[in-house]
């Protein structure tokens, strides 16, 4: 409920502001340094197999290989 009230005081705001204040807001606004994404990282194969962390990838390569043994029951 809090972000709705303080989107429409954003909004109140803006449109009291001349043509020139909102093009000076809007500059400062779009300067602040922009929060940068953190790499993806998962454990999923194929086309996203590249995000994956080398580490997790060669733990669950281990556990398949385990579970195959196990099926076939080579272990």
């Amino acid at each position: 409920m809090q972000s709705i009230a303080e989107r429409s005081q954003v909004l109140e705001l803006v449109q009291s502001l001349s043509d020139e204040q909102v093009r000076y807001v809007l500059n400062v606004i779009q300067s602040l340094p922009q929060r940068v994404a953190a790499p993806r990282k998962c454990t999923l194969r194929g086309r996203f197999a590249s995000y994956a962390n080398p580490e997790l990838r060669a733990r669950e390569k281990e556990a398949w290989a385990l579970a195959a043994e196990e099926k076939h029951g080579l272990r």
